[in-house]
């Protein structure tokens, strides 16, 4: 199995907005600026496989646009804000970001980031689900990289399979496999999703209060089996897996190169287990170039360069294949899933996934702090599902439209 690390930069030339990038690369060239967001999880290890891709990337970039250079630095997740507010203070802010989605609304009220415009031709280079999830006002709030969504992680040699179905869980549990859940609802959408339950549904009473009442009962019972554990923390979650404390976790991409080093060929990656209303629906997350709203027009061209060279066809593929564990943004391409089984799964929870605005991610995360003592009070078993049930659907119409 082929894993790489949470952000690869690939840049080549081939394809892409040709009009764009013709006319952009006989002009005069300048310098960029590049802050590349990693995650907190990442092992000193990892951070240093994603500083050789990045540097190598950029080379080959430079290579055919050698009037164009690019300096660029890694920052954690939890010190972004930081860097940037520092930045901008001074009027340095950085020319490009590279950055989860959960991250663009929040740079977006802050005025740290600006939209882009791209012509029909360009944004044919965007799975159009995508594009409607980015624009505003016609104009694109971000350009994707890459597609990633939530996965079922198991341990080969302690699990002969995952479970398909939440049924199938619930008996592997009660035979004394482990299983490890992160508690807050936005982590548990597709558990919700998979007895009916509907996020954004524009306008529509918010939920299926029969279905969030099935979805809360589900964790009750779920929480009475000594096998399986809700834990807040992400970190205990992989750390747990890792170490042997679970057989089975809800997986988040950016765990894999830490799961791979730790476990190699024991690490399995299955789809998410369905519910009583069929398939969960995974929120569906993106990898993203977005623009800094100090650059001068001349390195808002640059950037844009940068950002839309990195989506054509042969990068997009190529990017893929090396990763192996990624979705490409491009609609063109072709993959070879029978090769890579990872990426078929991958294709599989973006096709059932939620694919949700810039606004509908900041309302989804914003949600965590209001609704998580709810959830602690059913799944710690202080409260019946019957009594938070309503408390929790009117949160949930109120909030998310």
């Amino acid at each position: 199995m082929l894993i790489a690390p949470p952000v690869i930069v690939v840049l080549l030339l081939f394809s892409g907005p040709w009009r764009r990038w013709m006319s952009s690369s006989v002009a005069a060239g300048g310098t960029i600026s590049l802050l590349v967001e990693t995650s907190r999880l990442n092992t000193e290890r990892e951070r240093e496989r994603i500083e050789d891709n990045v540097e190598r990337s950029l080379r080959v970039f430079q290579r055919y646009n050698p009037d164009v250079k690019v300096k660029w630095q890694l920052v954690p997740s939890d010190r972004m804000v930081q860097e940037l507010g520092y930045r901008h203070r001074r009027g340095l802010g950085p020319d490009l970001l590279l950055i989860t989605d959960t991250d663009l609304a929040a740079l977006g009220k802050r005025g740290w980031i600006r939209p882009v415009s791209l012509d029909a031709t360009e944004r044919q280079d965007i799975r159009p689900d995508l594009v409607e999830a980015l624009e505003s006002d016609g104009q694109m709030l971000a350009v994707p990289e890459l597609v990633f969504t939530r996965m079922a992680c198991f341990d080969r040699q302690r699990m002969a399979a995952a479970p398909t179905s939440l049924d199938q869980l619930i008996d592997q549990a009660k035979a004394g496999k482990r299983f490890g859940f992160q508690s807050r609802f936005s982590e548990l959408t597709w558990l919700y999703t998979s007895f009916g339950g509907e996020l954004f549904p524009q306008g529509v009473a918010s939920t299926n209060p029969s279905a969030l009442l099935d979805f809360l009962r589900w964790l009750r019972l779920a929480n009475l089996q000594p096998s399986i554990v809700f834990e807040i923390s992400p970190q205990n979650l992989l750390h747990g897996f890792l170490a042997g404390r679970y057989q089975w976790v809800l997986c988040a991409n950016r765990w894999l190169p830490s799961l791979q080093d730790g476990m190699s060929e024991r690490l399995g990656l299955a789809a998410l287990p369905q519910g009583p209303a069929g398939d969960p629906r995974a929120v569906v997350h993106m990898r993203l170039w977005a623009f800094g709203s100090q650059s001068n027009p001349r390195q808002q061209e640059l950037a844009l360069r940068l950002a839309l060279f990195n989506i054509n066809v042969v990068q997009q593929r190529t990017m893929a294949i090396d990763q192996a564990t990624v979705l490409p943004v491009n609609p063109a391409i072709g993959l070879p899933f029978k090769a890579y089984p990872v990426l078929a799964v991958q294709y599989q929870q973006y096709k059932r996934g939620l694919v949700l605005t810039n606004q509908q991610f900041s309302d989804l995360y914003a949600l965590d702090e209001q609704v998580q003592p709810l959830m602690d009070a059913v799944i710690s078993g202080s409260k019946t599902p019957e009594a938070i049930a309503p408390r929790l659907h009117q949160v949930l119409q109120e909030r998310l439209r």
